[in-house]
């Protein structure tokens, strides 16, 4: 009897066994624990590994700067030959992202300063921009002469005076750190001391005066999601930017409670707008997105363009500008707010004056690419190259970060029909390309591809592994113990059946040994 009851114990404990195997796989299908476990390390709070590499990112972002170098100053002025340019460059820059003195706020969001640092790469730059010089025109007399187009004649005769007077020229030679970081122009000088509240700058640089801007202590506070940032669109992305969810330099109003502005619209909306480090996770393939930096003075809108694997092997949404997005309102309305009384920039153009102390500076593609036809036929030495000079993002659909960059803009000064100075007068009417940048990123971090591999390759294999592991487990199991239990049973009832009088008897049986005679005993008796 021990056996028997031995027996069923054991069978009744690989039952038990199958049935808790199958009940783990039905936990695993059901309650999907990988995502619990992607939300927990990919959430934002204080000392997080998310939080902590998102305070400071470990991507090597590159500035690629090339610049536009006149090479025919003197033909041009003489009014001999249209102005020509030949492209110099790159000059590489590593630009280091910190964000600083963050705050979570109790409503799911999170407070910053955003702070960029830039530095000089020269294993990958074409030379020494200490060495390097570069022929460009007078920004700071073409620009402050330009800005004042709509001043009085007395304003403009007594700027040009003063030009004339410092002996200010159309064209300067320079350092590429001088035209980049800024040099002494007694021009700038008396503009600062006389206007410090407009110019308010002792030195001009173009890449200083756009670093200034990006990074003039500006307090942003984006939507984190705390609880799950996973699949709202809205996540990461900017609530305010110094107090304010829009451009005040495009019209935005902040509204009262309950107000509605009509004016208030995506064209000078920041809301909603993302900075370009982190994206919404789990994001949908129709999913349109606004990147905003303050140097850009505007939002830019990017669509979803298609799917490819990055260089590291990571599949990856294509994200690219609008066509249309630098368009005049007639072409695409949602520009609507960027023409100034009711008169728009041509295709191709976008106006950044706000942002840069009223002087015309405007924003394009690369070498005029998709702009305007006329605006490159004005000058000499512009070639768009979709190739060269495109723009996409590539983002990692489930985790939201960039798998790869190449972000490509060019800064131009527009120039108005200047009249009371005679060495501006030969620029009138002119676009005149300054220099292009490329922020690139050509590789993920180490940190983020240890983070995509766990979590979206290995973890979900192993996840199924178990799954589909235990349900066969549980399954070889139940069976087993089921078989072994009716096969017991089959042999019980045959054993009762067939062993009456061999198992037990009262009369001792003794086999019959029957002794085979041979023919010849049996005659001899």
């Amino acid at each position: 009897m021990e056996l028997k009851y031995s027996k069923h114990s054991r069978l009744l404990f690989l039952a038990m066994l199958g049935g808790t195997f199958a009940s783990l796989a039905c936990l695993i299908f059901i309650y999907n624990p990988l995502g619990a476990i992607i939300v927990k390390a990919l959430s934002f709070y204080p000392d997080s590994t998310a939080f902590n590499l998102w305070k400071h990112p470990p991507y090597e972002v590159l500035v690629n700067l090339y610049i536009f170098n006149v090479s025919n100053p003197k033909e041009f002025l003489r009014g001999e030959e249209t102005l020509r340019f030949n492209e110099i460059g790159p000059y590489v820059y590593r630009e280091e992202l910190i964000n600083i003195n963050a705050t979570f706020n109790k409503n799911g969001s999170l407070t910053f300063v955003p702070r960029r640092l830039l530095h000089f790469m020269p294993e990958y730059s074409v030379g020494d921009p200490d060495v390097d010089t570069v022929v460009s025109p007078n920004i700071p007399l073409l620009g402050i002469t330009a800005s004042l187009q709509e001043s009085s004649m007395f304003v403009n005769l007594a700027v040009a005076s003063a030009s004339s007077y410092l002996g200010s020229e159309a064209f300067l030679n320079l350092t590429i750190n001088e035209y980049l970081y800024g040099y002494d122009d007694t021009l700038v000088t008396l503009a600062n001391n006389i206007v410090p509240n407009w110019i308010d700058f002792p030195r001009f640089g173009l890449l200083d005066r756009l670093m200034a801007l990006d990074n003039s202590s500006d307090v942003v506070t984006i939507n984190i999601n705390s609880d799950d940032a996973s699949t709202g669109s809205d996540s990461f992305a900017i609530e305010k930017w110094n107090g304010s969810p829009g451009l005040s330099q495009w019209g935005y109003e902040i509204p009262k409670e309950n107000e509605t502005i009509q004016k208030n619209t995506d064209c000078n909306t920041l809301e909603g707008a993302f900075m370009g480090t982190i994206f919404p996770r789990n994001i949908p393939k129709n999913s349109t997105f606004r990147l905003y930096r303050r140097a850009f003075c505007r939002t830019i809108p990017i669509v979803h363009d298609g799917n490819r694997l990055s260089k590291d092997g990571f599949e990856g949404y294509v994200y690219k500008p609008k066509k249309n997005f630098l368009a005049s309102k007639e072409v695409n309305p949602n520009n609507d707010c960027f023409c100034k009384n009711d008169e728009c920039l041509p295709d191709g153009l976008g106006d950044m004056s706000p942002c840069y102390y009223g002087i015309p500076i405007v924003m394009s593609r690369p070498h005029f690419l998709d702009g305007d036809p006329n605006l490159v036929k004005q000058v000499d030495g512009l070639f768009p190259d979709k190739n060269k000079h495109g723009f996409f993002m590539l983002i990692h659909p489930e985790m939201g970060v960039p798998l790869e960059l190449k972000l490509r803009l060019q800064v131009n000064l527009r120039m108005p029909n200047t009249q009371y100075n005679a060495k501006t007068r030969p620029f009138n009417n002119l676009v005149l390309p300054l220099f292009w940048v490329e922020l690139s990123v050509d590789t993920l971090p180490a940190e983020f591809k240890l983070y995509i591999n766990l979590l979206y390759h290995i973890l979900p294999v192993v996840q199924q592994v178990l799954m589909y592991g235990f349900a066969v487990i549980s399954i070889a199991l139940i069976f087993g113990s089921a078989v072994a239990t009716v096969r017991h049973l089959l042999n019980s009832r045959h054993k009762t059946h067939f062993g009456l009088n061999v198992d037990y008897s009262e009369i001792p049986v003794f086999p019959l040994k029957t002794k085979v005679l041979s023919p010849q005993i049996l005659i001899d008796k």
